[in-house]
């Protein structure tokens, strides 16, 4: 604090002495041309330091931000065309008018003025004005036989721990490049390293897919080596940069879904597409299906799906432990899913076996 107030005393003594010397402001109000001068050219030098105060708050703020880099060379290029605009402006008044205090302080006024507005609209832009290459910040993995179409797509934890993501990316269902923040290669290394056997196991397995991946010349695959100190959650990172790249987001994370549709970002949930994709049976259509476990009800047998779909197989208890053909009979859509319900074909069902002995 203490510094800030030493700073905007100096810019007001600077800018009061050298008003002050040029006396470019005419008595007023009882003050002399030199009091006068004086006053406003104090005035005028807090101003100054204010907005460089402001300037610089800021430029420590954006220091962390990974734009920063590209903001500050689109400064310098604004800055340098509006004070050479500022100066041709200048040279031309110069040649206009008479030689005078009011001409010399217009010049300096046009210069300095012209000169933050440009490096202050060359600050604002997070994107390159002029680029002659391709960014390096980004490590990214020749694409040999196959290059990216349609949108870029983000990969968080969720997804690659799931590990169907990687067969939906080398079968091409899954278009466009792949993008992979190192943030949620970090995460994931953690997972990898954790004491916990079950996570551990998966974090190593998400690891083997993105190697997998890595290694196939088919898929184009980008880890992004940028990063957001700001900000703490993992899940609004991948938000952010899946706005900064304009990409898709992938995941199987409930929330981070909804979230994200919120902030208006594309979604692609596997979940949904393995729920999309199940296959459909209608009443009266043959299935074989293994029973493995007895049913909450009498009777009742219990199997599964390749896809975790639960068939429930009525007067299918005495068949625990061999692969049948059934008959469909109806389908059930619950909140955890799925379930069949059928009987074994060419049997008669438990309840007409009921009504015929009353």
């Amino acid at each position: 604090m203490t510094v800030r107030v030493l700073f905007v005393l100096g810019f007001l003594v600077l800018g009061g002495a050298v008003a002050a010397a040029h006396r470019f402001v005419a008595a007023i109000a009882g003050l002399s041309s030199w009091g006068a001068s004086a006053l406003v050219g104090a005035l005028l030098g807090a101003a100054v330091a204010g907005i460089l105060l402001l300037a610089w708050h800021r430029l420590v703020r954006m220091v962390g931000d990974p734009s920063f880099a590209t903001r500050f060379q689109n400064s310098l290029l604004c800055g340098a065309a509006g004070t050479a605009l500022g100066l041709t402006l200048s040279f031309a008044i110069g040649r206009l008018f008479p030689p005078s205090d009011a001409v010399d302080v217009a010049q300096g006024c046009l210069v300095g003025g012209l000169a933050l507005l440009t490096l202050g609209a060359g600050f604002s832009a997070a994107s390159p004005l002029w680029q002659r290459s391709a960014p390096d910040e980004d490590r990214c993995k020749p694409r040999s036989r196959r290059q990216a179409q349609g949108m870029s797509k983000v990969l968080d934890t969720s997804v690659i721990i799931d590990g169907r993501v990687g067969d939906l990316i080398t079968t091409g269902f899954i278009e466009g490049e792949i993008l992979i923040p190192e943030f949620v290669l970090d995460e994931l290394q953690g997972i990898a390293d954790s004491t916990d056997a079950l996570r551990r196991k998966k974090g190593r397995r998400g690891l083997e897919i993105l190697r997998q991946l890595m290694e196939n010349d088919h898929v184009a695959i980008r880890v992004v080596a940028r990063d957001y100190p700001s900000i703490a959650e993992v899940d609004r990172k991948l938000i952010r940069l899946a706005k900064e790249e304009n990409a898709i987001l992938i995941t199987t994370d409930y929330n981070l879904n909804r979230v994200a549709q919120v902030e208006g970002i594309g979604i692609l949930n596997v979940n949904e597409l393995a729920s999309a994709v199940k296959p459909r049976f209608v009443p009266g259509e043959p299935i074989d299906v293994e029973i493995i476990d007895r049913g909450a009800e009498i009777n009742q047998g219990v199997g599964y799906l390749d896809d975790g779909t639960m068939i429930v197989v009525e007067n299918g208890r005495r068949h625990i432990g061999r692969t049948i053909r059934a008959t469909v009979k109806s389908t059930l859509q619950t909140d955890a899913g799925r379930m069949l319900f059928v009987e074994p074909a060419n049997e008669t069902p438990r309840w007409d076996k009921e009504r015929e002995g009353r």
